[in-house]
């Protein structure tokens, strides 16, 4: 609204609109500026009178920013002369106060103040509003007004008050700019450091100016300033260099570039990252940088690798077709799914003490684990192992389990590792063994999938074992029907030739064959101890070789008593049968003259008590070695050994041959209700 001049209408002070554009100059209740302080000053003297204000009209009150020779900071509207300036264009003159209708009544005027002259130049807003004056004042009247230079001076000095007025509000903006920015960069670094994705900007030829809180940590980095300007494509390696390279120009040209690829942080751990970049446009609407953007998806893609590792596992063991396979297919699955340096899959013997690993997978550089090894060498976890518990250890430096032998890990570069036992009839039977170069966190999908190929594995072998002793025990009845009718045969002779008649001939190989019946019923009837136990091994012995009754005296027996389990007495029993059998094929018991002797005994090696079993001819045919392993070798030498966990050692002389077996005692009575958990009579 912009008034007559010299004439105010009802209700301009307070009119909202201008009310709001002098609060818009943020200027009532300031401090003093020397700015204002001196427009005062220079009004004063140019216009020689002893009062002089820059005064700013309010909707209720007259406040001065700058005054000279009058005390009050401010007055009520009944007191304000310069409410009549602010419909002037220019100078307003009163030459007497006390005089002019519009004046004579005001309180300044008629009050102690006393002020009789008035001039003022308004103070006009660009939109036309009247804000205030800068304004002289005196106590006595001026006829003759100002000269008119003084009112020029006076016109002047109002035109400087509203410039200091608006480069004051201008100022105020760009402060609030300022403020606006600042709060406005505050919140976006707020966002950027919320968001999990690692947000980097980049310029036109993609070198990294910026990198958000969370990036820097998804990287590995401690301090930006240490990569600013690196060209990013360079953070990539092989085929993904180019596609980095590729999307940047995508963006640069105003497009988007999208990849996925794997890369390292930059201690060198693998993430797959899902990577966009677009461009940052200026005002023109032309890319000016670039914000590329990356995800990382290193958890789904390991995932989705485990599965397809799960699936192609399947896949492979159904056609596996030993155990030594599965132990080498096993490793390379887990080791190659979970990133590993290395992975085997073992066999712990019978004290589960000890673990085989015939095969195992290992990154380029790494120290195959291939051999036997005692876990008392290497940590106590081997008795979370016994209870089928997973052992999770993510640094071998730290787990009390392992850190007393932490360097003996060491040595195989073992950092951190995920051991999976295999149960068989509550025994630990095997293991599967995950090892990392350095610490490392184990997620419990990790682990699970862990213990998933454990299980295949133990099926699979599980499977190769059911198969491999069927086809054992098919070559056996064969074996032992040869044998048998051998024996038959041997003794028909035998009989034959002897006898006087053939009425003798026929009753004495009757009983024979009667004889070798009963026998036959002894060694497959359970009659060694069976499942109950409760036999001594020489019981199992005599019993054995009871087949060869015409031989019983040719048998030296010798050793102490020592209860055998019911398994282990069949297994011992079946062992001996093939040994006597063949010595009356082939060696001591094939003539008149020759003899057996079984001897065992029990000794101590390395703190283990173990039996010793020797069976020794002597007295038959000169021996000759065979020039090929039958499948009564071949039973010998596993049947008993693969159920106690021992070793076998056969030999040869000219003067008789010999077998001796070795096992820890605690095998070779497992199964006997009569011995106690430390080997002897319970």
């Amino acid at each position: 609204m912009t008034p007559a001049s010299g004439i105010v209408p009802d209700g301009y002070v307070a009119d909202a609109a201008r009310v709001a554009a002098l609060g818009g100059y943020g200027i009532l209740d300031t401090s003093p500026e020397e700015e204002f302080d001196g427009i005062v000053r220079l009004a004063s003297e140019a216009c020689a009178v002893p009062v002089a204000m820059i005064t700013l009209v309010a909707a209720d009150r007259q406040w001065f920013k700058a005054r000279l020779g009058f005390d009050d900071p401010e007055t009520p509207l009944d007191h304000a002369i310069c409410v009549h300036a602010l419909a002037e264009e220019t100078v307003l003159v009163i030459p007497d106060l006390a005089l002019d209708r519009r004046t004579r009544a005001n309180r300044a005027v008629t009050g102690p103040s006393a002020f009789r002259f008035y001039a003022a130049a308004p103070l006009r807003s660009p939109c036309g509003h009247g804000l205030g004056t800068v304004c002289v004042i005196d106590r006595a009247p001026r006829a003759d007004g100002l000269t008119a230079s003084q009112a020029g001076i006076l016109h002047a000095l109002g035109r400087q008050a509203m410039i200091l007025l608006e480069a004051r509000r201008a100022l105020r903006a760009t402060r609030a700019e300022a403020d606006r920015l600042r709060a406005s960069e505050a919140f976006l670094h707020g966002v950027l450091s919320a968001s999990p994705d690692c947000i980097k900007v980049l310029d036109l030829d993609g070198r990294l100016d910026f990198m958000n809180g969370p990036g820097l940590r998804a990287m590995e980095v401690d301090d930006f300033a240490t990569i600013a300007g690196t060209p990013w494509p360079s953070l990539w390696s092989g085929q993904a260099e180019a596609a980095a390279r590729t999307a940047v120009a995508a963006a640069a040209g105003g497009g988007e570039g999208r990849f996925e690829a794997w890369a390292g942080t930059l201690r060198g751990v693998a993430k797959f990252w899902d990577v966009s970049v677009t461009p940052i446009r200026g005002p023109d609407a032309r890319p000016e940088r670039l914000l590329a953007i990356s995800r990382d998806r290193t958890a789904e893609k390991r995932a989705a690798g485990r599965q397809a590792a799960l699936t192609t596992l399947g896949d492979r063991l159904r056609d596996v077709p030993d155990a030594d396979a599965v132990a080498g297919v096993v490793a390379e699955t887990a080791g190659d799914a979970l990133g590993l340096i290395r992975a085997a899959y073992g066999v712990v013997d019978r004290t589960e003490s000890c673990i085989d690993f015939q095969r195992d997978w290992t990154r380029p550089g790494q120290h195959s684990v291939v051999g036997r090894h005692a876990y008392a060498d290497y940590g106590t976890y081997v008795e979370d192992l016994r209870r089928g518990e997973t052992v999770v250890v993510a640094d071998v430096r730290t787990d009390p389990r392992t850190a007393p032998s932490h360097r003996a890990l060491g040595r195989f570069g073992i950092g951190a590792l995920v051991n999976v036992p295999t149960m068989a009839e509550g025994r630990l039977v095997g293991v599967l063994c995950l090892h990392d170069a350095g610490p490392r966190a184990w997620t419990r999908e990790e682990v699970a999938f862990a213990q998933v190929v454990a299980e295949r594995a133990g099926l699979a072998l599980a499977r190769i074992a059911a198969e491999e002793q069927q086809q054992l025990r098919t070559h056996e009845i064969a074996h032992r029907l040869k044998n048998l009718l051998a024996m038959v045969q041997a003794i028909a002779g035998q009989t034959l030739r002897s006898a006087a008649d053939l009425t003798a001939a026929g009753e004495v190989l009757a009983g024979r064959l009667a004889a070798l019946g009963r026998s036959h019923d002894l060694l497959l009837g359970g009659e060694t101890g069976g499942e109950a136990g409760g036999s001594t091994i020489r019981d199992v012995i005599a019993r054995a070789l009871y087949l060869h009754a015409d031989a019983s005296g040719r048998f030296d027996l010798s050793g102490p008593e020592v209860p055998v389990g019911g398994p282990v007495a069949l297994s011992l029993s079946l062992m001996l049968h093939e040994l006597a059998t063949n010595a009356a094929k082939y060696g001591a018991l094939s003539n008149a003259a020759g003899r057996v002797a079984v001897a065992w005994d029990v000794r101590e090696a390395g703190g283990v008590p173990r039996l010793r079993l020797a069976w020794r001819e002597s007295g038959g045919p000169p021996v000759t070695p065979p020039t090929r392993r039958g499948f009564g070798t071949r039973l010998i030498e596993r049947g008993l050994t693969g159920l106690v966990g021992g070793e076998v050692a056969l030999s040869f002389p000219r003067d008789g041959f010999a077998c001796i077996v070795e096992a820890p005692l605690a095998a070779f009575q497992a199964g006997n209700p009569d011995v106690g958990l430390e080997g002897g009579r319970a």
